[in-house]
């Protein structure tokens, strides 16, 4: 938890200072999540005429998106901040190809039915390609897609005795080190 205190300082001073910025426009903008339902929230900002640097927290979020199957005897919940760092040839805020890198860190954790239980926590790495629509109005879409890589950082597992093999592979698959495709459709507003 040490590193996302510094990570939400740093980014509160990077936000608080835009003369720092060659840009001064902020997009705000969301994932929405028909599944779960719990929506991911972000924004961004111009730090060069290029690229972006913003900031996607997700708080106790229902995990119906697991790696792998979803198994029905396991229900999950995580915690997730991602800074994402955007490079837009065109420009910002600017119809065209983007490529984004990512960096954040996540907490899951998964409880069986059977009683089993897993808290496990990754570093998160990805990069993505998309494409970004502006209006005049200040709306736009991004889509993107990629690879994306979660790196145990540390796991607290405790498997019930009477707990079926499934369940305890289930557990093993989300709780280990795992590469992925990701990706999402968000929606926005600059000002």
């Amino acid at each position: 938890m040490k590193i996302f205190n510094y990570l939400l300082v740093t980014l509160f001073i990077i936000f608080q200072t835009p003369k720092c910025f060659a840009q001064d426009s902020v997009n705000l903008y969301v994932g929405p999540d028909p599944k779960s339902h719990c929506h991911q929230f972000g924004a961004e900002v111009g730090i060069t005429k290029n690229s972006t640097l913003g900031v996607i927290p997700a708080y106790n979020c229902s995990d119906v998106n697991t790696y792998g199957p979803i198994n029905n005897q396991v229900n999950s919940t995580f915690n997730r901040i991602l800074i994402p760092f955007r490079y837009s040839p065109n420009g910002i805020f600017k119809n065209g190809y983007f490529i984004m890198a990512l960096l954040g860190m996540e907490k899951n954790e998964f409880k069986s039915v059977a009683g089993s239980s897993a808290n496990v926590s990754f570093i998160d790495t990805g990069i993505l390609f998309g494409y970004q629509w502006f209006w005049r109005n200040g709306f736009n879409i991004s889509g993107s897609i990629g690879v994306v890589h979660l790196m145990r950082n540390s796991l607290d597992q405790t498997i019930s005795s009477t707990e079926s093999n499934d369940v305890s592979e289930y557990l093993d698959q989300q709780t280990s080190t795992n590469t992925h495709v990701g990706g999402g459709m968000f929606l926005g507003w600059v000002f």
